[in-house]
């Protein structure tokens, strides 16, 4: 069965993060801000800047896996199992997986933690929210394009679901980031399998031959 590509390194994509996305993550009511506020000049100045500084990297490898047995999926290319009830559920039906990590770069980290230091802590907190929504935009655009490059044959994805979420433990981030070969774009996990540049994402989406529906 064709499925997506088996693998690719995407640079420099140009997008744009939805200030309103920004404000609810950062808990502000009201949605939009008055145009004329002092915050939402330091907003939009904030926000600009955030655009400037990313470095949005993406990287992918798709693998053909074993039905899942119990709690383990085994992506036998790839040489990984992964022990998780939830992404056993969640890849069932699939008889292949995709592999991604994606990230925004470490200068956001680094402009924040500047900001910290001089006490600028709106702005701060604006461009730590700012690229928390840059990088989950980046990861639904990569999986946005490889589901339109599977739609033709009639090839449909599961969601996406990623390491520290339901029983899916944070440990298997070395492995998954091996087997993707993240270090293509210069992510890492620290001792504490937190993924370093701080603003990136790994998650596996599956692939079955029925389309989608509801």
């Amino acid at each position: 069965m064709d499925l997506v590509p088996g693998e690719g390194i995407i640079r420099g994509l140009k997008f744009r993060v939805d200030e309103d996305s920004v404000m609810r993550r950062l808990q502000m009511r009201g949605g939009r801000l008055n145009d004329s506020g002092k915050l939402a000049r330091i907003l939009k100045v904030t926000l600009a800047l955030g655009e400037r500084i990313i470095e949005p990297a993406a990287v992918y490898a798709t693998f053909g896996m074993e039905p899942p047995t119990g709690a383990m999926v085994h992506l036998e290319s790839a040489r990984l199992s992964l022990k998780s009830r939830d992404v056993a559920s969640l890849l069932s039906s699939c008889d292949r997986a995709t592999l991604l990590a994606a990230t925004i770069g470490g200068p956001i980290t680094s402009e924040t933690e500047r900001l910290m230091s001089e006490r600028r802590m709106t702005e701060a907190m604006i461009l730590d929210a700012f690229g928390s929504e840059a990088v989950e935009a980046l990861v639904d655009i990569l999986c946005s394009r490889l589901e339109r490059e599977a739609e033709g044959a009639g090839i449909a994805p599961t969601r996406r679901f990623s390491p520290g979420y339901g029983d899916w433990d944070l440990n298997v981030q070395p492995d998954l980031l091996r087997a993707v070969g993240a270090d293509r774009i210069g992510i890492r996990a620290n001792e504490a399998f937190i993924l370093v540049p701080e603003k990136s994402v790994t998650a596996i989406m599956g692939w079955s031959g029925k389309r989608r529906t509801g």
